[in-house]
């Protein structure tokens, strides 16, 4: 009897960690296309901080159209970038900064994740 109940209670135990590992195992691939959208973020924020400042994607009010978002060959979202104007909270009244701001949006398992990154830019 002693045996049937160890057994019962090691069956119990298992299946519960099976089912953590499991659970696990979906964070991390939830958080990996989370990564590599961060990453499609960080490097078009790069590219457009290298671009000369008075480039046509860098002049205040632009909106470039979506660009496919993929990863290891499968598409799962969009991203694109739009450029605004910036007063500096020291000199009030006046625009005198861009912002660059990126935008990735993703399916990420039944739903769908987003996330933004900006940067400031001098003007020209």
């Amino acid at each position: 009897m002693e045996a049937i109940v160890a057994a019962a209670i090691a069956s119990i135990a298992v299946l519960g960690l099976a089912y953590t590992f499991g659970v696990g195992r979906g964070m991390v691939n939830r958080y990996e296309l989370a990564r590599a959208a961060l990453g499609v973020a960080q490097d078009r924020l790069e590219m457009c901080t290298a671009l000369p400042l008075n480039s046509d994607s860098l002049v205040v009010g632009f909106a470039c159209p979506q660009f496919p978002f993929t990863y290891e060959g499968t598409q799962y979202g969009n991203y694109s970038w739009r450029v605004t104007g910036f007063d500096h909270p020291n000199v009030p009244g006046t625009v005198d900064l861009k912002r660059v701001v990126v935008t990735v949006r993703f399916r990420n398992g039944p739903g769908t994740d987003s996330l933004q990154l900006d940067r400031l830019i001098p003007l020209p």
